[in-house]
């Protein structure tokens, strides 16, 4: 999930992906990485209730991505059209195909590939965390590091320093002793 040059991209899908669909429907690198992070941003704050409603229908159930950062949903053409509106139509042609070869590695089935559009999504660890006061990044570092990697494994993961997850992991663990602090100051009146 490291996102080589583009560190402040926040998209759990893989550089090489990319790097690969630009090259593909001859389109700058940049501009797709702009137009999966729009998309990203449409969906990160009703992730979990998009999950709900297509794990209650008629789609295949969610396909969970291994480190924990990210969940694949199969949704309808309305669906992925309407997360993907802000972004223009020859980069939402490519947005969609890494979406797609996001799902293809994970080794979803070509049928369900044609049914439906695989949309990735940040998983429900992800979207709990930033509800309860991390940001987007830091939620990423805490699921890695609650999977058990090292803080330089969580630096190649999302593509960042090990310095720059040092500074996440200590900026975690300060939000914590404070929300700590706070309930006991509660508690306490």
């Amino acid at each position: 999930m490291a996102t080589g040059n583009r560190a402040s991209v926040d998209v759990p899908i893989p550089t090489r992906i990319v790097t690969t669909v630009a090259a593909r429907n001859l389109i700058d690198e940049g501009d797709l990485w702009d137009g999966l992070e729009t998309i990203h941003r449409n969906v990160v704050d009703g992730a979990d209730a998009v999950v709900d409603h297509y794990e209650s229908g008629d789609s295949p159930g969610a396909v969970d991505v291994a480190d924990g950062l990210a969940t694949v949903l199969f949704v309808d053409a309305e669906t992925w059209d309407q997360s993907a509106q802000a972004v223009p139509e020859e980069i939402r042609t490519a947005a969609k195909a890494a979406h797609a070869e996001f799902a293809r590695e994970l080794d979803v089935d070509d049928a369900t590939l044609a049914a439906f559009d695989p949309l990735v999504v940040p998983s429900r660890a992800v979207g709990e965390l930033v509800r309860g006061g991390l940001s987007q990044r830091q939620a990423e570092v805490q699921v890695l590091r609650d999977a058990g990697y090292t803080q330089r494994e969580v630096g190649e993961r999302l593509g960042m320093a090990t310095n720059t997850v040092k500074v996440h992991c200590h900026r975690i663990d300060t939000k914590v002793e404070n929300a700590k602090r706070l309930i006991e100051l509660v508690e306490g009146e």
